[in-house]
């Protein structure tokens, strides 16, 4: 069973890709029209396939306990906030890997519903200003490769 066609990315190559485990059928998209990217059509190694999907099912088990659990709801956060724990680690690999095929930024979770949220300013690893990219949702930092959602205000 495969996606419907028209929640298919069919930008060009050189539009820049977001990877997030949040769904994990899907955990590379467009960062231009925000559709899946399809993993089978991309130019990376099977390998490299094979490990995207074993992390955003991790990742997706993390977001899941966050999003429909009270028990294991800020343990999961937590673990979805910390730019240095395992499965952020991970996806910043993973996505630097992708590289190869498009320009592929790692999402890093926010929970953007926490009123004291705060948009980070600068990148947790090397200390550069976060940017806007494409008019989107996202602020980036380009030699880290990570975005981080736009809490936008009214």
């Amino acid at each position: 069973m495969g996606l419907d066609q028209d929640k298919i990315c069919r930008c060009s190559k050189n539009e820049p890709a977001l990877l997030h485990g949040a769904l994990p059928e899907s955990p590379l998209n467009c960062m231009r029209c925000k559709k899946t990217i399809l993993l089978n059509d991309a130019i990376i190694s099977n390998e490299l396939k094979h490990a995207i999907f074993k992390w955003a099912k991790t990742y997706n088990s993390l977001f899941t306990l966050w999003s429909d659990t009270m028990e294991y709801r800020e343990w999961a956060k937590q673990k979805l906030q910390d730019e240095i724990g395992s499965i952020n680690l991970e996806g910043l690999q993973l996505a630097q890997q992708c590289n190869v095929m498009r320009k592929t930024y790692y999402w890093m979770f926010q929970d953007n519903s926490d009123k004291d949220y705060v948009q980070p300013q600068h990148c947790p690893f090397c200390g550069a200003s976060m940017v806007s990219i494409l008019k989107n949702d996202f602020k980036v930092c380009h030699d880290c490769r990570v975005a981080y959602p736009d809490k936008q205000t009214s």
